[in-house]
Order: structure tokens, then sequence, then C-alpha cells
């Protein structure tokens, strides 16, 4: 009894962890939003050397998966949900690269044209956002319906990435001398695109948790 409540307590504090750095990446996102939109290059640069804190943290929670693989020689739910964890963080890493490539594009544009989309491109990062609280509360809660729910959102993002990359398109057939800073846009762009697809990978490991089968969301 005693060997079970010292790894209960161990996965909680996996939890724990792996909330804060979901946390982390959320609030630098939203910071290399704020930058985006006002062009603040501080608050970019800013953003740019705290994902060092992300990947640290995604490092000592893979540490503490390991430790537990090897000392509690966990079985069947209690293994795969602590695989999930190093897949989830996994994700939760690539995601924060983007808020990073999202900082450094802030000096590369300055056409009015170009700049006037942002506020479009933010609301696909903000669906995003919103996707990857909810599926942490899914893996947290061991709940497969929510992530299964949160997953099927990506359809929103894609739909919304659709109509941004025609519209950045048109831009750049309109006005030649837009088309580098517009190159640059459409690939922030793919970003939120490809962060609902990670955060839809995160939900596949969640329903594999709990129910022990891979299937694929979102197809």
């Amino acid at each position: 009894m005693q060997l079970r409540q010292h790894y209960s307590d161990s996965l909680k504090q996996l939890h724990q962890n792996i909330l804060r750095m979901g946390t982390l990446v959320e609030e630098a996102l939203e910071k290399a939003l704020n930058a985006l939109s006002n062009q603040d290059h501080q608050l970019a640069q800013r953003v740019i050397e705290e994902d060092a804190r992300i990947d640290e943290l995604q490092a000592q929670i893979e540490d503490q998966c390991a430790l537990l693989i090897a000392t509690e020689q966990p079985v069947a739910s209690d293994l795969r949900e602590i695989i999930t964890a190093v897949k989830i963080v996994s994700n939760i890493e690539r995601i924060g690269d983007h808020a990073r490539h999202i900082a450094r594009a802030v000096a590369k544009l300055s056409k009015p044209s170009l700049l006037a989309t942002i506020p479009r491109f933010r609301k696909i990062a903000e669906v995003g956002i919103g996707m990857v609280h909810d599926a942490l509360t899914a893996f947290v809660e061991q709940n497969p319906a929510l992530a299964e729910e949160v997953a099927a959102r990506d359809d929103q993002i894609d739909a919304m990435h659709e109509a941004l990359f025609r519209e950045i398109v048109e831009i750049m057939t309109q006005d030649s001398s837009a088309v580098e800073e517009g190159i640059t846009m459409t690939l922030l762009a793919r970003f939120m695109e490809r962060l609902g697809d990670h955060v839809t990978n995160m939900c596949e490991w969640i329903v594999f948790a709990k129910r022990g089968k891979h299937i694929e969301l979102n197809p």
C-alpha cells in the first residue's frame, strides 16, 4: 500500500510539472502574439530567451518518466500513462518552438498590408492555445471524451489557416514588394496549423492511455 502511495505521489508531481510546462508554452504564445501585434521587439526577444526554460522542463519531465519506469516497473494503464506523458511533453516543446518562431518574425514584418492580417492570425493562435489548455486537462483528468472533442477543433484551425493563406497570397499577387514578408507570414500561419496537429497528436495519446488502443483523431 505504501509503495502504491509513493507511485501515486510521484505521478501527481509528474502531472504538476506537465501542467507547468503547458502553462509556460501558453504564456509564450500569448507573449509572442502580443509582440507581433504591437511590434514589440523587446518582448519578442524575451520569448526567444525564455524558450530555454521550456526545454529544461521537458528534459526534467522525461527524466522523471524514465525514473518511474525504472523504479516502479509500471504495467498496463500505468505504463501507458507514463509513455503518454513523454509523448505529450514532446509535442508541447514543439508548440513552444512555434512561439519562438513567431517572436523571431517580429523583426521581419513591416508591410501595413501584411500587418493587417495579424488579427486573423491571432484568432487561429487563440483557438490553438485553448486546445493546448483543454488537452492538458484531458490528460490529467484521464478524460478521452474531452480529448476527442479537443482534437475535433483542428478542423476549425485548418479552415482559418486556409482562408488566411489565400488572403496572404492575394496580397503578394497584388504587391510584388510584399513577397518576402508574405512568405514569412505564410510560414507563421503554417506554424499555427501545425500547432493544431500537435495537439491532435497529444489527444490521440490521451485516448491510448485510457483505452489501450491507438486511434486516429480528426483524419
